[in-house]
């Protein structure tokens, strides 16, 4: 197993900030789309290895069968920058109340609107978040088209440890919730082994 840098206190304080931030930025631009009082929470960053990713999601998804829309992301130095994954898994209950909140009736509630609402929603938390955390780092990132990973179905369905081809990643997870609302969104964002000793050296700089 390789060895992963452990940040030092001043870097997981200046990460745990500059998340802070963006995941504020991407509050902000689901509040504005949906029209509703968006609530965090305060977010987790520890180190997971593949096996332990489906337990990780489990215990913060708080819902028997989600929805779930992946993406990945990278810098232009490739495999040797800052790059990763973005998961953004929804609640079962969710997409009624997008829809609701869109003003969709239910004579158009159907499994096509439901991947393009899910889709949407997930690229405006997904890129606010993410821009907000290159911005600050003075990164510019590739997107790849997000992907359905998986349609009202249980989390331990979504994916299996063996398909991750890292040892170790940084995880990141955020959940968003409404106001009043049921509906319920965890952004989890994984960051590769490599990509970990990029960021110790960008909050490095950061901190300078």
């Amino acid at each position: 197993m390789k060895e992963i840098q452990q940040y030092t206190e001043d870097q997981r304080d200046c990460l745990q900030e500059i998340v802070n931030v963006a995941m504020g930025q991407a509050g902000d631009s689901l509040a504005r789309l949906l029209e509703v009082f968006v609530t965090l929470s305060v977010p987790k960053i520890k180190t997971l290895r593949p096996n332990e990713v489906r337990d990780a999601l489990q215990s913060f998804v708080d819902a028997e069968f989600v929805s779930a829309i992946r993406q990945s992301f990278h810098d232009s130095q490739g495999q040797k920058g800052l790059r990763g994954e973005a998961l953004v898994v929804f609640g079962d209950s969710s997409f009624r109340e997008l829809a609701e909140l869109l003003a969709y009736d239910d004579e158009e509630l159907s499994e096509v609107l439901e991947q393009e609402l899910l889709l949407d929603i997930a690229n405006v938390l997904n890129g606010a978040c993410l821009n907000g955390i290159a911005e600050q780092l003075e990164e510019e990132l590739i997107y790849s088209p997000p992907s359905i990973l998986g349609q009202r179905v249980p989390v331990e369905k979504l994916f299996q440890h063996d398909q991750m081809k890292w040892e170790m990643a940084l995880s990141v997870e955020i959940n968003y919730k409404l106001e009043n609302r049921s509906f319920n969104s965890d952004l989890l964002l994984l960051l590769p082994d490599t990509a970990i000793d990029y960021l110790a050296r960008k909050l490095d700089e950061f901190l300078e």
